[in-house]
């Protein structure tokens, strides 16, 4: 049998990197937007700023 077919039952290496879920007092203690208006970029167009708006809306 080939080493692919003996590692078929070994839960793959990519899951075991995805983050766990964040226990209550870490959900408390994370940063937060306060407003959206901290997104805000300078130096934009009318047309990337109403694009920007947009995507923020949805």
């Amino acid at each position: 049998m080939s080493d692919a077919a003996n590692d078929a039952h070994e839960i793959p290496h990519g899951v075991k990197l995805l983050p766990r879920d964040l226990t209550e007092e870490e959900l408390g203690q994370a940063p937060f937007l306060a407003s959206v208006d901290a997104l805000l970029i300078d130096g934009l167009t009318v047309d990337e700023d109403e694009a920007f708006a947009a995507a923020l809306r949805s």
